[in-house]
């Protein structure tokens, strides 16, 4: 059961982002809190998904998620109590009723459901439909709160009811989970021990990078890597942001470990898989004895999520099998923070992995930290890292990359759909130092800054008028996907009135333009998809033909 310590860090935590964000409601903050916690996404992004108000059908957040090679519709529903004499309360039965008849109408896309719905759920709807059309995906129910679950009863009941469409798993979040994912964010030092098995050690040293490799039993394996606080899950912090990576048991690769793990060929496990890949900051261990003991200091599972999470599950099933099971690891040492990365990516080409703590040393943003500093601006390398300074004064180096991809590199879908890409392959791409210095990052900023204002504002419309908004309001909800296409727009229109596009005074004017023309774009294309929509390549193509009068406008300065 949460205490009165869980409830003043969740507390606290609201209330940072309250002022951090300017707010004047805790709830929205705690909305974004819960939000951003659950589903690892930033505020902007979080602010995004909202869909709460009047007539959202019990659904107060969706958000569909193909990263790291899932295709995932998170469905959310946020209860959030004022008082900790309320935290002890179950979350409401009544509820869950409201978002059981949503699926249910949802999926058998009943008549008359869309009308039922308010304007942003609607297009939230209409993308869900568009998602489910396109490939098979899985869907999560999420019940937050920073008050206590449902009652087991309740559970038992929602779970049979969802049971069904097969499809569908619950997750729940009460305040004791948010608490503890809160804690995670602060703590410091992380150190794992492993048994290398019989005297089968190869060690090797190339300058400042030193590895081992040998073998370990996979149950020893599993119970280092274990939670420590909540043993039904795997410790998040050794698999940095990436223990979302793992594809569940239903995934073709996954299930065969799986059945291999619990099957009478365990013991020819080793022959079957490739082993693990952990990058560390110091290891030590005893040469020459035999099932030595190795510590591991701040480890990271750069490769092998898949397996590990998968005898995880073999071992709730068969926590024998894994005893007979021997399994390869590879353990690097370095203080190179850069190398983490190149391991990472060069050891995982089938599945993408987010780097971004791992890159947050790397000499260009730590540069470009200092320039930025001394024109004072704070850019947060890694997740929260400036979480003291006010919002107007930070800069979110995930954020950074996704704009300046979409803006200077001009590639907006990519920049909507591959986020986590961001510091990996296209790292070199984005933080250039022979092209990006700090006043044309402060410059790009302000221009993510102004777009995002209106974005804000069409949302915050958008959940004040409910179903009564007008076509027109209605029309201009393209921007809350669209943002990296509006920022594209501007820059074309820049491009075609020789207007340096660094210079954000001058291309601050042609925002209102570039919004009508994807306004226009957008209302020649009803009923579609926004989500979809705004991840085509072929968009930025279609959006940005120019008309007659740019082309004598661009003729006109050329001569």
């Amino acid at each position: 059961m949460a205490t009165l310590l869980d409830w003043g860090n969740v507390d606290a935590a609201a209330a940072q982002i309250e002022q951090a964000l300017g707010l004047t409601d805790r709830r929205e903050a705690f909305t974004l809190l819960a939000l951003s916690s659950l589903l690892r996404i930033d505020f902007d992004e979080a602010r995004g998904c909202i869909t709460d108000g009047a007539e959202d059908r019990g659904v107060d957040a969706v958000y569909l998620d193909e990263r790291f090679g899932r295709r995932v519709i998170h469905l959310v529903q946020i209860k959030c109590h004022g008082k900790f004499s309320r935290s002890g309360r179950n979350f409401p039965s009544t509820e869950i009723d409201k978002i059981h008849s949503f699926i249910s109408d949802c999926f058998a896309q009943v008549d008359g459901f869309l009308s039922t719905c308010n304007p942003l759920l609607q297009q939230k709807v209409i993308d869900i439909w568009d998602f489910v059309r396109n490939g098979s995906c899985q869907v999560e129910v999420h019940l937050c709160s920073n008050g206590e679950r449902l009652i087991s009863e309740q559970k038992a009941r929602f779970e049979a009811s969802l049971a069904k469409f097969k499809f569908i798993q619950l997750r729940e979040t009460d305040l004791d989970a948010l608490s503890d994912s809160l804690s995670r964010r602060s703590s410091t030092e992380r150190e794992i021990q492993l048994r290398i098995i019989e005297e089968q050690v190869f060690e090797r040293t190339d300058g400042n990078v030193r590895a081992v490799i040998g073998s370990v039993r996979a149950d020893e394996f599993i119970e280092a890597l274990t939670d420590p606080v909540k043993r039904s899950q795997l410790d998040p912090d050794l698999f940095e942001e990436n223990v979302r990576v793992y594809l569940g048991e239903q995934n073709d690769i996954n299930r065969r470990i799986f059945d291999t793990a619990v099957s009478d060929e365990a013991g020819l496990f080793w022959y079957f898989n490739n082993g693990i890949t952990i990058v560390c900051e110091r290891f030590s261990y005893q040469p020459g004895f035999k099932n030595a003991p190795l510590k591991l200091l701040n480890p990271q599972v750069v490769n092998g999520g898949q397996t590990s999470h998968a005898l995880f599950q073999a071992s709730k099933v068969s926590f024998d099998s894994l005893q007979r099971i021997r399994l390869l690891v590879r353990i690097i040492e370095t203080q190179d923070k850069s190398l983490y990365a190149k391991v990472a990516e060069a050891t995982n080409s089938q599945t993408p992995i987010r780097s971004r703590d791992l890159r947050s040393n790397d000499p260009i943003l730590a540069r470009l930290e200092a320039a930025l500093l001394a024109h004072g601006w704070y850019l947060d390398r890694k997740r929260d890292q400036h979480s003291e300074i006010p919002e107007n004064k930070r800069i979110d180096a995930l954020k950074l990359g996704q704009i300046w991809l979409a803006y200077v590199r001009g590639e907006p879908d990519k920049a909507k759909t591959a986020s986590d890409r961001i510091f990996g392959e296209y790292f070199p791409l984005i933080f250039d130092p022979t092209e990006m210095d700090a006043l044309r990052v402060i410059s790009v900023w302000n221009l993510y800054i102004e777009l995002e204002a209106q974005r804000r504002i069409k949302l915050q419309e958008a959940r004040r008028i409910g179903r009564s908004a007008s076509e027109e309001v209605v029309e201009s909800f393209w921007i809350v996907e669209g943002i990296y296409h509006l920022a594209f727009a501007v820059k074309k229109l820049a491009e075609y009135s020789n207007i340096d596009i660094f210079d954000f005074h001058a291309v601050k004017d042609l925002v209102q333009d570039a919004e009508s023309r994807m306004a226009k774009f957008v209302k020649e294309r009803p009923g579609i998809s926004l989500y979809r929509l705004f991840r085509t390549a072929s968009t930025k193509q279609s959006l940005f033909q120019p008309s007659s009068e740019d082309r004598q406008l661009r003729l006109a300065l050329d001569q």
